[in-house]
Parts: structure tokens; C-alpha cells; sequence
């Protein structure tokens, strides 16, 4: 019946004895399922599950962890460092900073298992093995001596470009103007904030290697304090890499404009306006001196540098525009159609009525931006009162606020007829205005300390005085304003610091005596004299 039993059908006896026996081999398996599956703990929802860690090294039963032992390096014979120094043609007490060459020689030659050996006055190599064991060297020449190593050589070609090298910086150093370079490389290299660039110990130390007398010549200082940033940042400009001690600042350059600022204050406080030689003291002086900081006529200044220790002091030139008219006073504006050069009175005595009030004019000389005092000026905002090049202009422009300024081209005045025919006067304040603020006198400069707080120097008297942040404008007074009258009378300079009213004339000045030393303000007027032809009797 099992075989021809019908599909679904199934034996009670056999089902039912399959599930006893099921049964009895699970309580059999029971007990070691259970020795061998570990319950897993209950898990948490602050506790979730974590992968399991590697299991930690065996840490041993002391933290201590014992020193490692000091290199040996290997050592030379006193002998041989001395004749390898002989062999270099090295002085070991002069030149102490070359005892690597010496060293470097000995461990190269000792890596090719060559020994150094003095005997007497000479100096050999022998190789370091008897037997053919190293295969660059051959049978017939292991243990004999050599005279002559291709590596020695070369130690000694370094030798003699470096000692070259230290003569040419030993020579440099002598030179303010790499003295400079170098203090002012040390500064910009590795600074991460400009205003960490200067400080007054560097400022005082530039200012004594050219010349520069902070008692005498404060309206100096600003132009070396703009020269150092400037070079910070063309060094972030072009990269680190690329800056190197001759590159970083051009000292020349910042000489030049020295000698001009010297020049330009000597204009601002001559009551003419002209500087006269100081050797013949009747002709305009056309250069100045680099040593002497005076002014000399082209033939005075051939004369007197002609010779001695003044040959080798550069001369710098300006120029200087004489009013046609008067001839006594510097000339400010340039009429295009009378081709002729005025002073503001007489241009004003000159083209009152008729038709040279249409007259077109312009400036007789070239002035430089207030932004980017190496570029020339090219044009004037009445707004600002600023005089500005062309690369200010368009980073001017970008300014939304500045956009609509009023511009006036200062070189393009021949092409206008309205250009300044009524704003001569305007002109001539913005002018003044620049010049004005172009030579300060004031001793208190701003600078930064490590900590990136503001602090006011004074280069007179070395004070230093915490600044505001607020504030960066306006230096520290030491004076109230009711005593400003008295100051003006007893100190001049304090007078004109005041900012008072009516305080103070920039003539009477410590730094205009000084620089009026320098050239000759006042010429008499000529003498005419009427030669009478003898007569016969």
C-alpha cells in the first residue's frame, strides 16, 4: 500500500517516528551547541552596536622607554684634517666656516675606501684593501698610494668659488646700499602681515645708512617707511622664491626720490619758488648732490665734482620753469597759445581781457600721482583734490561711489579750450594743497607691535605712546590749544604742529633752516652798468 497509495497520502507510523527521532538528536546536540554559541549581550539604543577592536599589544610592565644611543660620527686624524686643508688651500683659522669642505672631502674619499696619509709636506690616498675585493678597483692598483683624487679636485674648485664669494660680500657689506638691501630683505622674508614689515629700529637704521637725519629731515621719513612696504608687497606679488637680497628694493631709486623730496621742500619754502647754485649764487641750480644734498649750475657742479672724493657721488637732476613775464618767481601754469610760461599773477595781469582770456593753458612741469608716486600724473579730481595717473584713474573708476568725479586731464590741456579757463584758480589751490601735504613735519609715525597693536614713535625724541584704533590719523599732541600762540613764539616747529590758527610759518622752521643751507633763495637784481668809451683829447 505504500507503493500504489494515492498522492497526498501519508503513514502515520513512519511520520510520527521521523519527528521522535528529530526530536531526540536536538536534546542530544543541545548541550554542546550550548558550550560552543555564546549568548549575545542585550543591546541598548544608548548602547549600539560596535565593531569589535583589535586587540591592543601587550604593553609592558614599565612606561620607560630607553634613550637611543648617539650616532657615532666618524672622526679624522688632526693630521689629516690639517693637510687636506693644505691640499684645499684652506686657512682652518681663517676661514672656520669652511671646515665642512675639509670634513665632506674626508668622508667622500673614506666611501671609496680611500684613506688620507700625511707624510711630511705631502699629502696621499692609498686604498683601503690589499686583496681584489671591490670591483671598482683594479688588481694592479689596490694598496698603492695615489697622488690625486678627481674628488679632491672638485673640493677644491668649491673651495676657491666660495672664498670668492666671501671676499665679494665682504666688499658688499661695505656699501650703504646693499647694507640696505639686505636689512630690508631680512624684514619683508617671512612676514605674514605688512604691518609687522616696519618698525623704528629698522626705519632708523636705513635712515642712517643714506643719510637721512630724522631732527633735521623728518618729511623724509614717509618715503622710506612707503619704499620697505612697497617692497613687502611686490614680494607677495611675484612670490618668495623669486626675491633675492639685490632685487628686493630698488635703493637707487629710492636715493633719486630722496634727493627730489630734498628739492621739492627747498621749492615750497622759498618765497620765490627758484633755487639758485650755492657757488656762484646767480645762476638757477640744475642738479643735486648725493653727498652734499646742495644744489649746483651745471658748470659749478663739473667744477666741484670734478675732483677728490666727490667724483664718485652721484648727481641728480630736476627742473625748474622761470616766469617769463616777472623773471623773479617760478612759473605755475603754461599758456599754449602765447608759448610762454606764467606765474599766477602775472598770467592773471596778462590774460585779463581781450582775447587771451580764452587762452589755453596747462602745467610747465610734470607732477606725479598721489597713489603711485612713480607714475606721472595725467589727471586732476576736483572732488578729491587729488592729482592721479592713469593707473589710478581706472582703480578709481571701479568704485561705485567715485564713478562720477570730475576729471580734468593735466597734459591734454592744448586740445581743450575750456579745460581750465575757469578753474585756474581751483587748480592752483589743489596744487598748493598737494604740496602741502606731500612734505610733513610732524616726528610721530604709526607702527605695529607683536601683537598687532597700533603704537605712535617719535623719531625726535624716541617716545613711544599708545595709539588708538579708532584714530590712526591724528598723532598725539603735547600741547593744548590755548598755548599754542605762546609755543609759536618761544618754538617755531611747535607752533606749526599746533594747527592752530594763524601758528606757526613752515620758514621759521628747524627742517627749512636746515635745508636752506642746502641752496640760495634771494638773487639781488641785476646790476647794469654803462661802459663810457674814453675819449681823445
Amino acid at each position: 500500500w505504500l507503493k500504489f497509495g494515492t498522492q497526498g497520502d501519508t503513514c502515520p507510523s513512519i511520520v510520527g517516528g521521523g519527528r521522535v527521532l528529530g526530536a531526540a538528536r536536538l536534546a542530544a546536540e543541545e548541550p554542546a551547541m550550548a558550550a560552543t554559541i555564546k549568548p549575545k549581550p542585550q543591546r541598548t539604543y544608548s548602547d549600539p552596536d560596535l565593531p569589535e577592536l583589535l586587540p591592543l599589544p601587550v604593553r609592558p610592565a614599565s612606561s620607560y622607554e630607553p634613550r637611543p644611543k648617539p650616532k657615532e660620527h666618524p672622526q679624522f686624524s688632526h693630521e689629516a684634517v690639517e693637510g687636506m686643508a693644505k691640499e684645499l688651500g684652506l686657512d682652518i683659522e681663517a676661514n672656520s666656516d669652511f671646515r665642512w669642505i675639509i670634513r665632506d672631502c674626508l668622508l667622500a674619499l673614506r666611501d671609496e675606501n680611500f684613506t688620507v696619509k700625511v707624510r711630511g709636506d705631502d699629502v696621499e690616498y692609498e686604498y683601503k684593501y690589499t686583496d681584489y675585493e671591490d670591483e671598482g678597483a683594479s688588481k694592479a692598483g689596490a694598496g698603492k698610494s695615489r697622488s690625486c683624487r678627481p674628488i679632491v679636485e672638485a673640493h677644491r674648485r668649491l673651495a676657491e668659488n666660495l672664498m670668492g664669494v666671501k671676499e665679494k660680500l665682504k666688499l658688499q657689506r661695505l656699501d650703504p646700499q646693499y647694507r640696505v638691501k639686505h636689512l630690508v630683505y631680512l624684514a619683508i622674508m617671512g612676514e605674514k602681515d605688512a604691518r609687522g614689515v616696519t618698525n623704528e629700529t629698522l626705519i632708523e637704521e636705513v635712515m642712517e645708512l643714506l643719510d637721512v637725519n630724522p631732527l633735521d629731515e623728518p618729511y623724509l621719513v614717509p618715503r622710506i617707511k612707503v619704499s620697505i612696504e612697497d617692497a613687502y608687497f611686490r614680494m607677495k606679488e611675484v612670490g618668495p622664491q623669486n626675491i633675492t637680497i639685490d632685487s628686493c628694493i630698488d635703493v637707487e631709486s629710492l636715493t633719486i626720490n630722496l634727493e627730489l623730496d630734498r628739492v621739492g621742500f627747498m621749492k615750497k619754502i622759498s618765497p620765490s619758488g627758484l633755487l639758485y647754485c650755492v657757488e656762484n649764487q646767480t645762476q638757477l641750480a640744475d642738479v643735486i648732490s648725493t653727498g652734499s644734498h646742495d644744489v649746483f649750475c651745471y658748470s659749478s657742479a663739473v667744477e666741484v665734482h670734478s675732483t677728490g672724493r666727490r667724483q664718485d657721488m652721484p648727481l641728480v637732476f630736476f627742473e625748474q620753469v622761470v616766469c617769463a613775464e616777472c623773471e623773479v618767481k617760478s612759473a605755475d601754469v603754461r599758456c599754449q597759445d602765447c608759448v610762454e610760461n606764467f606765474c599766477r599773477e602775472c598770467f592773471k595781469a596778462a590774460h585779463a581781457r581781450g582775447k587771451r582770456q580764452k587762452h589755453c593753458v596747462s602745467l610747465p612741469y610734470r607732477t606725479f600721482c598721489a597713489e603711485y608716486p612713480e607714475h606721472e600724473a595725467s589727471y586732476i579730481c576736483f572732488e578729491t583734490g587729488e592729482v592721479l595717473s592713469t593707473k589710478a584713474v581706472a582703480r578709481m573708476r571701479k568704485s561705485a561711489a567715485r564713478q562720477n568725479f570730475t576729471l580734468f586731464g593735466l597734459r591734454k590741456a592744448a586740445y581743450s579750450k575750456k579745460l581750465f579757463a575757469n578753474n585756474l584758480d581751483r587748480l592752483m589751490n589743489i596744487l598748493q594743497n598737494h604740496v602741502e601735504r606731500q612734505y610733513p613735519l610732524s616726528p610721530w609715525f604709526i607702527f605695529y607691535d607683536k601683537a598687532m597693536a597700533p603704537y605712535w614713535y617719535n623719531f625726535q625724541t624716541r617716545a613711544k605712546v599708545k595709539a588708538d584704533p579708532n584714530d590712526l590719523v591724528n598723532p598725539p599732541s603735547s600741547m593744548a590749544e590755548e598755548d599754542a600762540e605762546q609755543a609759536d613764539a618761544e618754538d617755531p616747529d611747535e607752533g606749526f604742529l599746533s594747527n592752530a590758527a594763524g601758528a606757526g610759518d613752515i620758514r621759521e622752521t628747524h627742517a627749512a633752516r636746515f635745508a636752506s643751507q642746502g641752496a640760495v633763495f634771494d638773487v639781488p637784481p641785476p646790476v647794469h652798468v654803462k661802459f663810457a668809451l674814453s675819449q681823445k683829447i
